[in-house]
């Protein structure tokens, strides 16, 4: 028995070396030997588990730590080792439900922290996991953690939706609203489902939506609500999320054993005051926290954690001014950015001076944006909310909004699922349209983010189709907030989306002179297009987008809306107008300076416009402008070369097609250019010289008969025009090509 004993002794300890140098198999067998000798022994099976997890043997691993579990049945950490190793294995279910087990033991332990980690893993790997989700929920709220718990019910809600269960996912959505009656998303989603409800028992006003299989299914699944958020654990605000990062620094701080430039005295100061600092701050003693980190900066150290935890120590004591400078240093580092950000407009609005709060609001919803959005869009971030910055001075009633709702929802702990959803609203509502709207945009007015998440709603039944519902769901939202340009914008769409563009193309209109009005042309613009857009040929407004983008100094956009006044002009036939219009553009752009490529859209349809009236000669005027422009253009000298011989001026169109004719062959090409050229012979069939050419690339392609023909065709031309010298020259060329045809061409020539 003692010779067992230390066997297992030795074994054990070869197992426990090994395992600490990652060598696995070694461990397993160390383990292995172990167990031989007392085959129930905790501590050898828990060794043998994590060396078989480790080495992907997940059968045997899953074995030992189910003996383990048999030998310690209210222990949960065995139970989370099975888990990992189910999850390791790819085996979802099986490791959720263990993950779950785990979570129960813990909570009988009364140990809820550590139960709520099991059930948040649990969740990750089964979204829709009901028994899970609820034992969350009720942690959350033993925990007194209410955001987290609304969050856990909503996400009960969509599994029970997911089943089919809407009554009870309408009571997982009031467990919410219990804890928080105004919870937005809370609150869209049991509108959501009382809609869905009362379509399901007619007992409501909205008509069944039509059986789409999948489609009706993603349409579905556009309420904003049903998007599940990322993480299912404990959200917190920018500002103590930074905070809590700040405080963790500092406290890492304090065990660095690295004092860097300091000397040993210096360093064991700044480690002692840095200590009583984190702690007192911890515990809410600002004044006492605030002296021992001024003693601990006066000692040299410099951190972006310690400017940001003084900073906000002296926001929250309304010391404004020192706060400014301290946090401007925290945010140097992007870990304390926004939460800089949010710190200066709380303190700015404390202060009196609301103006720079919204400014600081404004520059966090575009560090937010710039952060979430990637791929070209910096730029007009950047230029809108430049606009926006000095704009929002002026209007001081959508200042107070901004400052409202940016602060409602940016120092809420569920802020990115907020932003998430508002941003995703907005492009819902652009998405193929000229408008560019931001965070701002939406909380620039009275509860924008209440009405993207009631205009969701609307969205969710225009993309079922039915689109009178999502129209008085519309409307019924314009009346409330008759002044939210945002709730007219979606009412357009709607009516676009419905086929009653004249009525979208009104509203739109509307919309562009609203923001006129509130000195916004940039979204004017993007209103007049979009009317555009629907009415193609709607000239006052043309001539309004046309103003409009003048003014702005924008080239591209008045470029646009020249041509999209000579194109309306064109399509009513009125061609005086549209080469009026181009030549205005022109005028426009060369007085500007514009490069040649600016021009070329109007000198196109200057092209057309000669073309309709068979003014060739001006044609050929324009065109020539356009091969200067860009003499790669192959498809405009093509263009000229016809309009060359509709001139009849043969040599210049001749040498121009053997320019493109070079540039095909030079490009291995050619077989596509004789396609062009063809196309020329066709229109001017008598032309020699194009069928000499024709004749001289077939040869060149081995394309003999195709030579041949056109060789023919020349003959019997310089025949019937009494060429004899010529002709004979290209019949002897056609006796060298076809021999068997020699007579037949000798006795045409005598």
């Amino acid at each position: 028995m003692e010779g067992d004993r230390l066997r297992y002794e030795q074994a054990l300890r070869r197992g426990h070396e090994a395992l600490w140098q990652k060598r696995w198999a070694v461990a397993i067998a160390a383990y292995r030997e172990a167990l031989e000798a007392f085959p129930d022994q905790p501590e050898a099976l828990t060794g043998l588990g994590l060396a078989c997890m480790e080495a992907g043997h997940y059968e045997e691993a899953i074995a030992a730590f189910r003996q383990l579990m048999r030998l310690r049945p209210g222990d949960p950490t065995p139970v989370l080792r099975l888990a990992e190793v189910y999850q390791r294995a790819g085996r979802a279910p099986e490791a959720a439900a263990h993950y779950h087990q785990a979570g129960q033991l813990f909570a009988e332990q009364a140990d809820l922290r550590r139960a709520v980690q099991a059930w948040v893993q649990a969740i990750r790997l089964e979204p829709g996991r009901i028994e899970t989700l609820e034992a969350l929920a009720q942690a959350y709220r033993q925990l007194h953690q209410p955001e987290a718990a609304i969050r856990v019910d909503l996400a009960r809600a969509r599994a029970w939706v997911q089943q089919g269960d809407l009554r009870r996912a309408l009571e997982a959505v009031s467990a919410a609203l219990a804890l928080d009656p105004d919870h937005p998303q809370a609150l869209q989603a049991r509108d959501w489902l009382r809609a869905q409800l009362a379509r399901r028992t007619g007992t409501g006003p909205l008509p069944p939506p039509p059986a789409r299989g999948a489609e009706a299914e993603q349409a579905r699944a556009e309420a904003f609500w049903m998007v599940p958020p990322e993480e299912a654990e404990a959200p917190a605000d920018p500002i103590r999320q930074a905070l809590t990062r700040a405080l963790q620094t500092l406290a890492d701080l304090v065990f660095s054993e690295d004092p860097g430039t300091f000397s040993e005295e210096q360093w064991f100061q700044i480690n002692a005051g840095l200590g009583r600092a984190v702690d007192a701050h911890s515990r809410g003693q600002w004044r006492e926290a605030l002296a021992l980190y001024e003693q601990v900066l006066a000692a040299g150290l410099e951190h972006p954690a310690l400017m940001f935890a003084i900073g906000a120590i002296l926001a929250e004591l309304k010391r404004c001014d020192e706060a400014a400078p301290r946090l401007q240093r925290a945010m140097a580092s992007s870990t304390y950015y926004l939460a800089g950000l949010l710190l200066q407009a709380r303190c700015e609005e404390r202060y009196g001076t609301p103006e720079r709060a919204a400014e600081r609001y404004l520059e966090a919803l575009e560090h937010i944006e710039q952060e979430q959005l990637r791929g070209g869009h910096e730029e007009w971030l950047r230029e809108r909310y430049r606009f926006l910055r000095a704009w929002i001075l002026r209007h001081p009633e959508q200042q107070a909004a901004l400052r409202k709702e940016a602060q409602q929802i940016l120092e809420s702990p569920t802020w990115l699922d907020r932003v998430t959803l508002i941003r995703r609203a907005l492009d819902q509502w652009t998405a193929e349209t000229p408008f560019r709207l931001t965070l701002a945009d939406a909380l620039m007015f009275p509860d924008g983010e209440r009405l993207l998440i009631e205009l969701g709603q609307a969205y969710t039944w225009a993309q079922h189709g039915l689109f009178y519902s999502a129209m008085e769901e519309a409307l019924r939202i314009v009346a409330e907030m008759p002044f939210a340009p945002l709730a007219h914008l979606a009412l357009g769409r709607l009516l676009a989306w419905g086929h009653r563009s004249q009525a979208a193309v009104g509203k739109f209109r509307a919309l562009g002179e609203y923001f006129l009005f509130m000195e916004d042309p940039y979204m004017a613009l993007a209103a007049f297009e979009q009317a555009i857009q629907l009415a193609p040929l709607d000239l006052p407004t043309l001539h309004r987008l046309l103003r409009l983008s003048q003014e702005l100094g924008d080239p591209l956009r008045t470029i646009q809306a020249f041509t999209g006044m000579a194109d309306a002009y064109l399509q009513m036939a009125n061609l005086e107008q549209a080469e009026r219009i181009c030549q205005e553009g022109l005028d426009w752009a060369s007085r500007r300076g514009l490069s040649g490529a600016a021009l070329r859209p109007f000198l196109l349809r200057m092209v057309e416009i000669a073309v309709q009236r068979l003014d060739w000669t001006r044609a050929v005027e324009h065109l020539e402008r356009l091969r200067m422009i860009d003499p790669k253009d192959l498809e405009i000298r093509w263009g000229l070369a016809e309009a060359y011989l509709r001139t009849h001026r043969m040599e210049p169109a001749l040498q121009e097609v053997r320019d493109l004719l070079d540039h095909a062959r030079a490009a291995g090409r050619l077989a596509e250019a004789v396609s062009n050229l063809e196309e020329l012979i066709t229109l001017f069939p008598e032309e020699p010289g194009l069928r000499q050419l024709a004749a001289q690339v077939y040869l060149e392609l081995g394309q003999m008969e195709s030579a041949i023909a056109h060789l023919e065709r020349i003959g019997e031309h310089y025949l019937q025009q009494g060429r004899l010298n010529d002709a004979r020259a290209v019949y002897q060329s056609l006796i060298q090509l076809n021999p068997d045809r020699a007579v037949h061409y000798r006795a045409l020539i005598r």
